[in-house]
């Protein structure tokens, strides 16, 4: 076992620069290609070894992005999983929330992630990564990208991932005062197509091996029309966006945050300027960068 009692990690925020709809497995899930891209912007989970059980306390930069700490929570759930894989381990979390739920970033699944990563290093690696990511991918389908980090494409169910190479960005986060239910988001995309994969409307369009080629036609994402019907105020929102900025917005996951991104600072800052007229309406505007581009190792508490 390690010799650390406690250990720390930043979980990391992602978007979804590219994501495209492949269909439905018999069991329903939905099949896609997605370009996975961690951010600066995080949530801090320290996990400390503990007698027996689980336990959470969580803070939070702001009210609104304060968590429940029960058993529904997947750190809870994480290290519950964990627990009962590794005979004598407890634990107790400590977590720290700036990512927004119900945004389309990934903050319950990073955190479960970098949940998992801390148990296994607290005891000694005990398990092999392909059953974190096994236990992972159970938590949630974007669970085991943040096992890995940096810039993966994601298919299938977004768990069968392979590393991609991506330029760094600066991005303004666009993000509104309602969240989209994903549930919600994904049963509407599969009514408004009714089980077919809709047509590539892009011609020419490169393999998706090549991340920068494809982004050069655009961050698409072919969740947007079912996350307008789940939450209305997303298409003007956009509108309002690109207008103001003079260049395109796109959506990261199944909504509701909007992004525009920018090859530096600089520029980030000065869309994040012109978009000052949408904080009157409840919008944050957040202008953050890309992550590490291999996953932070723990660290002692």
């Amino acid at each position: 076992m390690s010799d650390a009692a406690s250990l720390r990690l930043p979980a990391r925020a992602k978007l979804n620069l590219w994501l495209r709809g492949d269909g439905r497995r018999a069991d329903g899930y939905h099949l896609l290609t997605t370009l996975f891209h961690a951010l600066e912007l995080h949530d801090d989970l320290r996990v400390e070894k503990a007698p027996a059980g689980v336990a959470l306390t969580a803070t939070a930069e702001r009210s609104g992005l304060a968590v429940p700490t029960g058993p529904e929570n997947l750190v809870c759930r994480a290290l519950c999983a964990f627990a009962a894989r590794v005979p004598g381990a407890g634990f107790q979390a400590r977590l720290h929330k700036r990512i927004p739920h119900g945004g389309g970033l990934g903050g319950g699944s990073s955190d479960a992630a970098a949940a998992l990563r801390l148990a296994n290093a607290l005891h000694g690696d005990v398990l092999p990564e392909p059953e974190l990511a096994a236990m992972a991918a159970r938590l949630g389908a974007d669970c085991a990208f943040f096992l890995r980090g940096g810039t993966q494409w994601g298919r299938g169910v977004g768990d069968e991932l392979s590393p991609a190479n991506v330029r760094p960005r600066h991005f303004v986060r666009v993000c509104p005062s309602f969240g989209c239910d994903t549930a919600a988001v994904y049963k509407t995309y599969a009514a408004l197509w009714r089980g077919k994969v809709p047509a590539d409307t892009v011609r020419g369009i490169p393999a998706v091996d090549e991340p920068e080629a494809v982004l050069h036609h655009g961050f698409r994402n072919d969740l947007w029309a079912a996350a307008c019907e789940v939450q209305p105020a997303l298409a003007p929102l956009r509108q309002r966006v690109e207008a103001l900025a003079g260049c395109a917005a796109a959506m990261t996951g199944s909504g509701s945050t909007l992004f525009v991104p920018f090859p530096v600072a600089e520029a980030a800052e000065r869309c994040a300027r012109d978009l000052a007229p949408l904080a009157g309406d409840g919008v944050r505007l957040v202008v953050t960068r890309s992550g590490p581009t291999v996953v932070d190792a723990p660290m002692p508490a």
